[in-house]
């Protein structure tokens, strides 16, 4: 069944919904992968310590770590995470103004759905060469979504690849394009995920609502018939 949405709307709420500018270095656990555009917290934190207060000290203005809109798009956050691993964290490395590179669990899910459709096995210097492929189509597809252009030409990319123009096109450009295909595959789920969670909860609410409001009248006209029966 095809889901019918604004796609580009969307993706623009995904982009709001994950630009969380941290403002201290104790920024939420929800938000870890979601990058920084602050070079001053993207350095690993080894052995920190946890940092200790008082319960019942006061604050001239507020200690929250995180904007308000990190707390309005709670639930649009929720629905990413709540999909399968590596359309999770394909959505926030492609939507996240941050994140620098994918997760090893994209790149991983990535090279066994390209092996599974190869039709011959690789061996030695091409199964490196899919692997610096799979990371560059990362960032092309990432590119094409949130510039709507590629960041590379495929005869530059045949140049990297140490390929002539006659073995890229015979052999090596359909598995780039099997690649980026694949990567569709990951934004195009994650996007039905998060319309459909939520749909989901809203459509649960509202009969949660529905539910009370019948349970009321239906309080209220047995006291309606009790009352003219006295």
């Amino acid at each position: 069944m095809t889901v019918r949405y604004n796609k580009e709307g969307l993706r623009d709420e995904i982009r709001n919904a994950l630009l969380v500018v941290s403002r201290t270095k104790g920024q939420l656990d929800g938000f870890e992968d979601c990058g920084s555009s602050n070079s001053k917290y993207q350095k690993t934190r080894a052995g920190a310590q946890p940092i200790r207060t008082l319960a019942c000290r006061t604050f001239k203005t507020s200690p929250m770590p995180l904007p308000p809109q990190a707390f309005k798009f709670t639930k649009l956050v929720r629905a990413v995470n709540n999909t399968r691993r590596c359309v999770a964290d394909w959505l926030r490395y492609c939507y996240s103004d941050g994140a620098q590179l994918p997760t090893k669990a994209v790149l991983v899910e990535l090279l066994a759905e390209f092996s599974a459709q190869e039709d011959r096995a690789l061996r030695g210097s091409s199964v490196e060469l899919v692997k610096h492929l799979a990371l560059l189509a990362c960032q092309q597809k990432r590119h094409q979504i949130n510039i709507g252009s590629n960041l590379l030409t495929q005869v530059k990319i045949a140049q990297l690849a140490g390929k002539t123009d006659s073995a890229w096109n015979k052999r090596w450009s359909c598995r780039w394009e099997r690649l980026l295909r694949i990567l569709e595959t990951f934004d195009q789920e994650g996007l039905n995920h998060v319309y459909e969670w939520r749909r989901s909860q809203k459509t649960t609410r509202k009969h949660g609502d529905l539910l009370v409001q019948c349970s009321l009248q239906s309080r209220t006209g047995n006291e309606m018939v009790a009352g003219m029966a006295l």
